[in-house]
C-alpha cells in the first residue's frame, strides 16, 4: 500500500512560490433591470500564476498532491475549507478500504478525529502535462478554468517536454477542445496539445505537471476575485468567433431546463406566451437541449440573440462571456442561490443582466448543488419583459457601466 502524509493545503495564495500574487482593487458597476438601479462594488483583480511540480497524484480528477504532502485546490475550491470538504465528501461517497495496492493518505485533518482518504490507484500515469481540471459545470468551468488556455501558448514555448493537457472524465471534452480552439485563434496557430480525461474516482500518479491558478475563485468571506483583464480578453475572442451568423433575423432565445433532473421552471408555458406577447415582432427560439449543439453553435446561437431568457444559471458564465454589446440577459433562478457571485462576474465583464428569483417547490433540498424546482412570479417577469422591452427595441439607451 501507498501512504503519503499529508502536511499543508496551499491554496491560491500560495500556488505560485517565487511568483508574488498581487491583488489590485477595481470598481466594478452592475446595473439592475428590475429596479432600475445601479449598483458599485469593488473586485479584486490578479494575475494568474503557474507552478512546476515534479511529482505526486492527481485525486479525484482536481486536486494535486505532490509527494511531499502539499494539497493545491482548484477552481472555487482553492479555498482550503472547500478543497477539505471535496474531498472527504467523495471518501464517504466512494468507500475504499485500505489495502496493498490503493492509495492512503493519512493524516489528512477534518476537524476532529484525523482520518485517511484512501483512493484505488489508476494504472495510467500522466506526465509532461499542463492540469487543467475542472467539473461537470459549464458555468465554473467558463469562469475558473477554460481562460487558463490563454497562457499555453507561452507555456509551450518555455516547456519544449509538454504534449498533453490533463482534465478529468467528469469535463466533456468539448469544453476543452472549444477553449483551447478559443485561445489559439488569437494566436492563428495551433497548439498540438493531446487532451487526456483521467479517472475522477481513482488516485492518478503524475510527473513533471504545470498548474495554473484559478482564473476567478470566491473567498471564504463569499468574495470573488477575477484575474479581469484575461477573462474579458478570452470573452471577447469568444465574441469574435461567434459573430458571424447564418440569419439576419432579430430572436428571442430562450434557455430551458424542461429536460433537465431538477431547478426547473414549473410555470415555463406561460412565461413563454408573456415573453411572445411582449416581443411579438422577434422571432421566438425555444432552446431545451443547447448542450447537445457543437460549442461553436452554442456561441453562435447565444451571441447574436437581441434579448437571453436563461433557466436554472447552468451556464451563466458561457452565456456572461458570449452577451453581445448592449444585449440583456435574464437570468431565472431559485431563491435558493447566491446571486453575489453571478453579478460580480457579470459586472467585470461590462455586461448587463437581470435576475427573477422563483420560489422553490416542495421540501427545501439540503444538496448543495441540487436545488428545487420553482415557480416564477408572471407579474413580476412580465413587468421586467416590459422594462426590457425598451431597450431592446432601441427606445432607450443602455446605461452606462464601467468599461475600464
Amino acid at each position: 500500500m501507498t501512504i503519503l502524509r499529508f502536511k499543508e493545503l496551499t491554496g491560491i495564495k500560495e500556488v505560485g512560490g517565487a511568483q508574488k500574487l498581487e491583488f489590485r482593487q477595481h470598481p466594478v458597476t452592475h446595473f439592475n433591470f428590475v429596479d432600475f438601479r445601479i449598483s458599485t462594488g469593488i473586485m479584486l483583480t490578479f494575475a494568474p500564476v503557474t507552478t512546476t511540480l515534479k511529482s505526486g497524484w492527481i485525486i479525484d480528477g482536481r486536486f494535486l498532491i505532490t509527494d511531499d504532502g502539499v494539497a493545491l485546490g482548484e477552481g472555487f475550491n482553492w479555498h482550503k475549507n472547500n478543497i477539505r470538504y471535496v474531498m472527504t465528501a467523495q471518501n464517504e461517497k466512494l468507500r475504499v478500504k485500505a489495502n496493498s495496492k490503493n492509495l492512503s493518505i493519512s493524516d489528512f485533518s477534518d476537524d476532529n478525529p484525523t482520518y485517511d482518504l484512501v483512493r484505488e490507484v489508476d494504472d495510467y500515469e500522466v506526465a509532461d502535462s499542463i492540469f487543467l481540471s475542472g467539473f461537470d459545470n459549464l458555468s465554473h468551468f467558463m469562469m475558473e478554468n477554460a481562460p487558463k488556455t490563454l497562457l499555453f501558448s507561452a507555456l509551450l514555448k518555455s516547456f519544449s517536454n509538454i504534449k498533453n493537457v490533463v482534465s478529468n472524465d467528469l469535463v466533456p471534452k468539448k469544453w476543452i477542445d472549444y477553449s483551447i480552439r478559443t485561445a489559439d485563434s488569437i494566436q492563428g496557430s495551433d497548439s498540438n496539445l493531446t487532451i487526456k480525461l483521467v479517472n475522477s474516482n481513482k488516485a492518478v500518479r503524475f510527473k513533471n505537471i504545470i498548474a495554473i491558478s484559478s482564473f476567478t475563485y470566491r473567498e471564504f468571506d463569499e468574495r470573488l476575485n477575477m484575474s479581469r483583464n484575461f477573462v474579458k480578453y478570452f470573452g471577447s475572442q469568444m465574441c469574435k468567433n461567434a459573430s458571424l451568423s447564418n440569419s439576419n433575423d432579430s430572436y428571442i432565445l430562450y434557455l430551458s431546463r424542461k429536460n433537465a433532473s431538477h431547478r426547473r421552471t414549473l410555470n415555463q408555458e406561460s412565461l413563454i406566451k408573456i415573453t411572445q406577447k411582449i416581443f411579438p415582432s422577434l422571432k421566438f427560439i425555444l432552446e431545451p437541449n443547447i448542450h447537445l449543439l457543437t460549442m461553436d453553435d452554442q456561441a453562435k446561437l447565444i451571441h447574436n440573440a437581441s434579448l437571453i431568457i436563461e433557466e436554472g444559471g447552468g451556464s451563466t458564465a458561457f452565456v456572461n462571456n458570449l452577451i453581445g454589446k448592449n444585449t440583456p440577459c435574464v437570468i431565472i433562478q431559485t431563491a435558493q442561490r447566491t446571486l453575489n457571485a453571478g453579478k460580480l462576474y457579470l459586472a467585470g465583464l461590462d455586461k448587463y443582466a437581470a435576475w427573477i428569483l422563483g420560489e422553490p417547490v416542495g421540501e427545501l433540498s439540503k444538496s448543495a448543488v441540487i436545488d428545487n424546482d420553482i415557480v416564477v412570479d408572471e407579474n413580476n417577469f412580465e413587468t421586467l419583459l416590459i422594462r426590457l422591452s425598451l431597450f431592446v427595441s432601441n427606445k432607450m439607451p443602455m446605461p452606462k457601466i464601467d468599461t475600464g
